[in-house]
């Protein structure tokens, strides 16, 4: 008899044990919940954020080898594309100067030729030929890398 005395005490330990750790756990699991909804009270998926919420998540670091600066008629122009940045610094200044003004400040080829003393006919002359020597040094920029991909 002494050992089913012993043997129902041990079980009976083990009972209330079990029931602990069960009560212990659904306490535990319930906390959890809790916290998320909490959580699902403040967060907000990427996917639902406006453009302009987006834009205040992230800086970026902009430095002077990233970009080309060119000068023209007392403006700074960056030019952030390293090709065309490339084909810009290939062409001689004064028809540079009449296709940065024209694209990157939006300038007509009459406000061009008034501020460069040109007719307009040649700034539209200059920026015609400067596009087609622009096109030739990028095809041939792209057809050196596809070759050297090969």
């Amino acid at each position: 008899m002494e050992q089913s005395s012993s043997n129902n005490k041990g079980k009976t330990v083990q009972h209330q044990f079990d029931s602990f750790c069960r009560k212990v756990l659904k306490g535990e699991a319930s906390n959890y919940r809790k916290a998320l909804a909490r959580r699902l009270q403040y967060e907000v998926t990427f996917s639902e954020l406006s453009e302009k919420e987006l834009n205040q998540l992230y800086a970026m670091d902009e430095y002077a080898t990233d970009y080309y600066l060119f000068q023209v008629m007392g403006y700074d122009v960056e030019v952030k594309d390293a090709l065309i940045g490339e084909a810009l610094e290939a062409l001689p200044e004064e028809k540079r100067n009449i296709i940065l003004l024209s694209y990157f400040m939006d300038m007509s080829d009459a406000e061009i030729g008034e501020l460069m003393n040109l007719v307009r006919t040649t700034i539209y002359r200059h920026r015609t030929s400067s596009l087609q020597k622009i096109k030739k040094y990028m095809e041939g920029k792209a057809d050196d890398e596809n070759k050297s991909e090969l």
